[in-house]
């Protein structure tokens, strides 16, 4: 299938191009927006028709012992459910006030709008909705739900084909089985006339669809796409049997079976303090807390006892924890029945107490995303969607993630929406960019890149992964680009299971987007050499942005309730750590600025190469750190494995002087609070 590159331009209807037919058909278009109607014979006299963002995505190739398998032409009764989303007043307007808006250099730079006149600027009409409504109605479609931003809709695969002039087919998940699938094989379009009511339609790949009088047998699953999804790091400090670790960097060392004439290597931290990590980024000493912000954690699934665990936590290490009315929880109206019991540890304690240790005075919010959507990317939708009409905080931070190979043109352009409205309103979105590597590491030779969205999406801030080195005293004491091969020791502690340097073993996710072409902010910032990789000749976006401490190894303690009911502390890393410190950071500037940052990818890009970012660069050949780690496991006689761990290593990407795709422009430092606000 081909990847389709998506810009700021080419998702607005303004850009696309329009399919003419044999006839203009001026007359017809103009009667279409008077009536608000168009019957399938008005639409056969006016053929001129808007391209809508593809709905295909790489991974749906069709074919192949790995692949749906294409069984022909849909049924024209099956059922399907579609979100036809809509354009709102002035789209082409809308996209280029909320880059206007994010630029330091602008005289409009955070001019920020409130959420009533967003709506009243570039939000949707009463008109569009019953125009785009009545349309789908002529085709035999039932709307049932309006929001600001779409129609929910049902239909048949006849309609839908009739209606968006595409072709459908079923697809059985794998060979030899029922079709079970939807799958557009043409591209999809709507009259000319509405090409600038409706911006995207997301649906027209149904998953899921309603199969009339089919026995409900279960569904083999589907070999899935390799997915970088960034999570919480694996607990590493477990208790009683507490393998040897270090208070801070380097504090003391393990023996090792000799590799290039070593014999020992520094232990892994028992992970960093609040009071530690809060040293080592400045806020011990700042001013600037965070106080008059808010930062959302956005993740589904809801731990009854978060605030308690927090405030228990931050006793614990001697800081104060949520002051009363601190910390405050929102969810969707269908959270309760699609989410109960379920309480998304230790992802969910990882982000809301990191965000309280580097900006202990801000407000955190979590926002729940409904569970019940089984792609994943519509509920976190939804749940974002509710930040930015409600104005429910100035920073985002979340580590859902989705394989880019699985993401479709069409689903970009939603996000797209939701993100520049909340640039228009001061609000700015960071993302975990992935805790593996390139996701091919490990792979055959020559396999892709597999980077996550929305983390990819031009308007998120991705946020990479350091290992981050803390020294006595609670300074830097140095940092690399977080990448880590690791050879198993033996259970006798003797050898290695694997020789030394080992295999990969995580790291920062990043690389070039097959959906996104390049943004403004990183042309002439990002090597051409990265922004091009992957044969494509035309320049992409590159993840990610920044980066901060990630890597588990050196990561830091949280706390939570298990569900045995017991209390307990771990340590928590990867990029789903460093995404909550980030946006931590940019709440205390917010502070320090006296407005929010919004939006910060082109303060974070003109802010390169100053105090505020620390350009990460390689460590010397051979002398890469070592260090003795212990991850957990169940199967093992001691309940721990040992690794000899050699850092510095993220598969295929490389740090570099300038950015690179381990670390972006760099890591935010001691400074970052103080030069932000100056900007």
């Amino acid at each position: 299938m081909e990847r389709v590159a998506l810009s700021q331009q080419s998702t607005s209807p303004a850009a696309r191009r329009l399919r003419t037919g044999r006839l203009a058909a001026a007359a017809a278009a103009a009667a279409l927006v008077a009536t608000g109607m168009a019957a399938p014979a008005a639409e056969a006299a006016s053929p001129a028709r808007t391209d809508l963002p593809s709905s295909t995505g790489a991974w749906f190739s069709g074919g192949g012992s790995n692949g749906p398998v294409d069984t022909g032409a849909a049924p024209g009764d099956w059922g399907m459910s579609l979100r036809v989303y809509l354009d709102g007043k002035d789209p082409v307007g809308m996209a280029r006030a909320a880059r206007q808006v994010s630029d330091p250099a602008g005289h409009d730079y955070a001019h920020y709008l409130t959420p009533a006149q967003f709506d009243q600027r570039y939000g949707t009409t009463p008109a569009q909705t019953a125009k785009v409504s009545s349309w789908l109605s002529g085709f035999g479609m039932h709307v049932t739900g309006t929001t600001a931003h779409y129609l929910a809709v049902t239909a048949t695969v006849d309609q839908v084909q009739q209606a968006f002039a595409t072709s459908l087919h079923a697809y059985a998940r794998v060979a030899g089985f029922p079709p079970r699938m939807v799958y557009p094989v043409s591209g999809a379009s709507v009259p000319a006339a509405l090409g600038h009511d409706i911006s995207t339609v997301i649906g027209l790949d149904d998953l899921n669809p309603t199969i009339p009088k089919t026995p409900a047998t279960p569904a083999p699953q589907a070999p899935a796409p390799r997915t970088a999804m960034s999570r919480a790091a694996a607990p590493l400090a477990a208790a009683p049997t507490t393998p040897p670790c270090s208070q801070w960097w380097g504090q003391s060392s393990s023996p090792i079976p000799a590799v290039n004439g070593r014999t020992s290597a520094i232990d892994q931290v028992c992970g960093y303090t609040p009071q530690q990590l809060r040293d080592a980024y400045g806020v011990t000493n700042s001013q600037y807390t965070g106080k008059g912000r808010t930062v959302a954690v956005v993740l589904d699934g809801s731990l009854p006892t978060m605030e308690a665990d927090a405030n228990t936590f931050f006793a614990a290490h001697g800081v104060p924890g949520f002051a009363p009315g601190q910390y405050s929880e929102n969810f969707g109206p269908n959270f309760a029945a699609s989410c109960h019991g379920s309480d998304n540890a230790p992802e969910e304690p990882l982000d809301v107490e990191t965000v309280h240790i580097a900006a202990p005075d801000a407000k955190v919010v979590y926002v729940g995303a409904d569970c019940g959507d089984a792609g994943g990317s519509l509920q976190y939708l939804d749940a974002h969607t509710r930040i930015v009409d409600q104005h429910l905080a100035d920073v985002v931070t979340d580590s859902f993630a989705t394989n880019e190979q699985g993401t479709t043109p069409a689903t970009v352009a939603a996000w797209d929406q939701m993100f520049q409205q909340g640039a228009l309103e001061g609000i700015g979105f960071d993302y975990a960019s992935g805790d593996e590597g390139d996701g091919a590491s490990g792979d055959s030779a020559g396999a892709p890149h597999m980077v996550i969205f929305p983390a990819s999406d031009q308007w998120a801030t991705a946020v990479g992964g350091t290992t981050l080195e803390i020294g006595k005293d609670g300074k830097v004491a140095g940092e690399l680009g977080w990448g880590t091969n690791a050879a198993q020791l033996d259970p006798q502690g003797t050898g290695y299971l694997t020789p030394p340097p080992g295999q990969f073993l995580m790291g920062s996710g990043g690389g070039p987007s097959s959906l996104v072409s390049e943004p403004w902010y990183q042309k002439n910032v990002v090597p051409s050499t990265l922004a091009t990789s992957g044969g494509s000749t035309a320049a992409h976006r590159v993840l990610p942005d920044l980066a901060a401490d990630a890597d588990p190894a050196t990561g830091w303690l949280i706390g939570f309730t298990t569900p045995g009911g017991a209390y307990h502390e771990e340590m928590g890393g990867g990029t789903s750590g460093s995404s909550p410190l980030v946006a931590a950071l940019e709440a205390d500037a917010a502070q320090a600025a006296g407005h929010p940052l919004g939006f910060a990818n082109p303060l974070i890009y003109k802010l390169r190469n100053t105090a505020a970012i620390r350009d990460i660069v390689p460590a010397p050949a051979g002398q890469e750190p070592w260090a003795v780690t212990h991850i957990p496991d169940s199967y093992s006689p001691s309940g721990i494995d040992v690794y000899l761990s050699q850092f510095d290593r993220d598969g295929s990407l490389r740090t570099a002087p300038g950015y690179d795709d381990v670390t972006g422009v760099g890591s935010a430092t001691a400074d970052f609070v103080r030069l932000f606000a100056r900007r």
